[in-house]
This record gives C-alpha cells, structure tokens and sequence, in this order.
C-alpha cells in the first residue's frame, strides 16, 4: 500500500484523535507532560487541530510512521510526536515538547 499524503495523515490524526479510546499515552510522553506543564486537554488539542510541522518519519521498531502535530495552545507551542499505523485508528503518543521551553 502506497504511503498516505501530509494532508492525508494529518485528516486521519484529527478524526482518530477526536475518540480517546483510540489514544495509547507512552509513560514517557506522560512523564514529558508533567515536565513540561502540558496537559491531556493540550496535547488533545494539538491532535484534533494541529499540523503536520514536519515530514512523517518512518518508525525503525515497527511498520508505523512517526509522525510531529503542531500547534499554538494556552500561549505555548506544543508538538505531540504521535506513532501511527495508517489507516488503522490507533495512535501512540510517543513524546510531548514546548518547543518554547525545550
């Protein structure tokens, strides 16, 4: 199967995200949360309204794409790098950074 477009993969983060049962949080990425001061609610946002702000990457352990969603949210730049197997709904919250404080 051919690999999905930007657009694509950012139509198919967005709509996968807007149910939280397709949501898996690595510890890591909840820990980096805690660190970083960025809540569930923000990384959701981030998920359901961002951007790609770079190209999918592929994931070396698995057959997915690592994929970084961007967004401006409550006055910080937040990128939520997200694992996705296209076109399966499942997404892996790998990690969360505050691109102004990191």
């Amino acid at each position: 199967m051919a690999q999905p477009s930007l657009r694509q993969l950012e139509r198919h983060i967005r709509s996968c995200a807007g149910d939280t049962s397709n949501i898996v949080w690595l510890p890591h990425s909840e820990q980096r949360m805690r660190q970083r001061k960025v809540t569930r609610a923000m990384a959701l946002d981030v998920l359901r309204q961002g951007i790609l702000s770079r190209p999918p990457e592929p994931e070396m352990r698995a057959t997915g794409l690592r994929c970084s969603m961007t967004r401006f949210v409550a006055g910080i730049q937040v990128v939520v790098v997200v694992y996705v197997e296209h076109p399966a709904p499942d997404l892996t919250i790998v990690t969360v950074i505050d691109v102004n404080g990191d």
